[in-house]
This record gives C-alpha cells, sequence and structure tokens, in this order.
C-alpha cells in the first residue's frame, strides 16, 4: 500500500512538474513575440521618421534659393514709390538681380497677401516690391505685413537671408519688422538695411540750441513713443546687419528733405553705433521734395552701391 501510494505521489509530482515546464516555455514564447513585434514596430517608427526627415530636407533642398531685396513703400500704401526706385535701379551690372515680386498685404483685410509677379529661375537677387494697401505710418502695421511677405518667401523659397530698403514711414517699418523678428528663426536674417529719407521720430526737428551733431551723438532730446519703442529694443537687432541711412539735404538752412527733418532720419544712428553695427549717414543733393526722392539719381546711385556693389 505504502508503495502505491509513493507510485501515486510521484505520479502526481511529474505531471505538476511537467504543467509548470508548458506554462513557462508558453509564457516565455509570447514573451520574446511580442518583444519581435515591439522591436519591428520600433523599426518601422524609426524607419519612418528617417524617411519624413529626409523627404522634408529634401524638399527643402528642391527649392529654389533667392537672395531677395524688399523695397517698402512709405506712408501713402501702394508700391508707386518704391517702384520708381526699382525702375531706376535696373539694370544692374554683373549680377543676376531683376524686378520680380509685387506684394501687397492688406491691412484693411488681415494683411491678406497679394502677390503678383514670379520669380524667374535665373533671378538669384530679386527686387521685391512692398505695399500696405491702405495708407499708414504705424510701425507695428508695417512689420506685420512684412512678416506675412516675409513668410511666403520662406515657404515657397529657401532664403538665407534678405535685404530691407525701407522709404519713409517704410524705415519705421524696418526696424520695428527687425525687431520683431529678431528671436524667431523662421525669419531669415537681414543681410543689409538701407534707410532712404526713413522716418523714426514722428517728424521732430531740432530743439533750440541742438545741433545735428548733438542727435548723431546722444540721439534727440524730444522721444516720440515711436522712437522709444526702437530705442527700448534696438539691441535686439543682430549687429551684423550692415545699415545706411539717407537723406535728402533739401533745405540746409531748415535741414529737412521737406518733410522729414534730418534730426528724425538721423536719430536712430547712435543706436545702432552703440550696438555695432556698421552703419553711415549720408546727405544727398536734391531738389525733389521728400514724395519725389525715390526718383533722385544720385539716391539711386547710392542704393544700387551699397546692396550690389556696382555704380
Amino acid at each position: 500500500m505504502k508503495k502505491r501510494q509513493l507510485r501515486k505521489n510521484k505520479n502526481k509530482f511529474k505531471i505538476i512538474s511537467l504543467f509548470f515546464v508548458i506554462l513557462l516555455v508558453a509564457f516565455m514564447g509570447m514573451f520574446f513575440l511580442f518583444l519581435g513585434r515591439g522591436s519591428q514596430s520600433q523599426a518601422k517608427s524609426n524607419k519612418t521618421e528617417t524617411s519624413t526627415t529626409t523627404e522634408h530636407a529634401s524638399q527643402n533642398s528642391d527649392k529654389q534659393a533667392i537672395y531677395p531685396t524688399i523695397y517698402i513703400t512709405g506712408s501713402g500704401g501702394s508700391v508707386t514709390s518704391v517702384n520708381w526706385l526699382v525702375d531706376r535701379l535696373m539694370p544692374i551690372q554683373n549680377v543676376t538681380a531683376k524686378k520680380s515680386l509685387v506684394m501687397i498685404a492688406d491691412i484693411t483685410k488681415n494683411y491678406q497677401l497679394k502677390v503678383t509677379g514670379q520669380v524667374s529661375k535665373d533671378n538669384k537677387y530679386p527686387l521685391i516690391e512692398f505695399g500696405t494697401g491702405k495708407g499708414t505710418d504705424s510701425g507695428t502695421v508695417f512689420s506685420k505685413g512684412l512678416q506675412r511677405a516675409v513668410a511666403y518667401l520662406t515657404e515657397h523659397y529657401r532664403v538665407p537671408w534678405i535685404n530691407l530698403v525701407g522709404y519713409s514711414s517704410g524705415g519705421t517699418g524696418a526696424i520695428y519688422y527687425m525687431i520683431d523678428t529678431a528671436n524667431n528663426s523662421n525669419f531669415p536674417p537681414v543681410n543689409k538695411y538701407i534707410s532712404l529719407d526713413g522716418e523714426y521720430n514722428k517728424e521732430t526737428p531740432l530743439q533750440n540750441g541742438e545741433t545735428l551733431a548733438n542727435v548723431l551723438e546722444s540721439g534727440p532730446p524730444v522721444k516720440t513713443s515711436m522712437y522709444n519703442y526702437i530705442a527700448d529694443n534696438y539691441k535686439k537687432i543682430s549687429a551684423k546687419t550692415q545699415m545706411l541711412l539717407l537723406e535728402g539735404d533739401f533745405d540746409s538752412n531748415k535741414q529737412t528733405d521737406s518733410a522729414v527733418p534730418w534730426a528724425d532720419s538721423f536719430s536712430i544712428y547712435h543706436l545702432f553705433k552703440k550696438n555695432g553695427n556698421e552703419i553711415t549717414t549720408t546727405l544727398y543733393p536734391t531738389t525733389l521734395r521728400h514724395g519725389q526722392d525715390p526718383r533722385n539719381p544720385i539716391a539711386v546711385k547710392y542704393v544700387k552701391n551699397f546692396l550690389y556693389g556696382t555704380p
């Protein structure tokens, strides 16, 4: 009886042991199957991610590379004034720079952008005219419109850098734009900036006892909100941006281009000098009033030489 009972116990032990072995093998099989699928899934995920990154880089490299100069209109809103300038810059010798796009960011329609013209494949340094539709002298408004325009350019082209030319109130807009986009990598850096009779202090003239030399050295004693925004934020602008401030010598006694006083147009000089920018101020002779200065052949020559290194 004892031997028979012992055999039964041994058989039960064998059955239980066999059951645990089968259970262990099944568990390990499921574990390795799951691990294999996970690895395959991760490999597929990595492959997809790599493929997407490569595709994005390929799409970006397929875009036409351009180095545009944007000519920003004045307070009138239309591009007529900068079109005068652009027409007189043509032809530009030894540089593949041609007229291309006209961009209007309609400030009455939430900066809805209208783009006409085209950039030909051989136009590496296209000249682009920018307007706001309705007139404004607000640097903030200009800046928002310019951001819409530049975003369009970076969407359709590869844009390593841009140049800006700001005429009259367009100068305000250009400086505000550089401040507002300074820390945003979505916007390309500004290589060169030209102010053509630019306005930065709401047309504030020299004060009693003040000289232009005083303004160039330490800025204006009377500061408007337009100027203060620049004075408070100019350090955001890259010191690598080269600058030329052009102002018409229409009336030497009154020190004005007929609309914007020299003291206003040069009021930002000391800021960017302090910022480390390569910056120059130039008074050019003119018999044309402020509104006609984009037609001035001497001003045109300065613009052409500064931007394109050609007379």
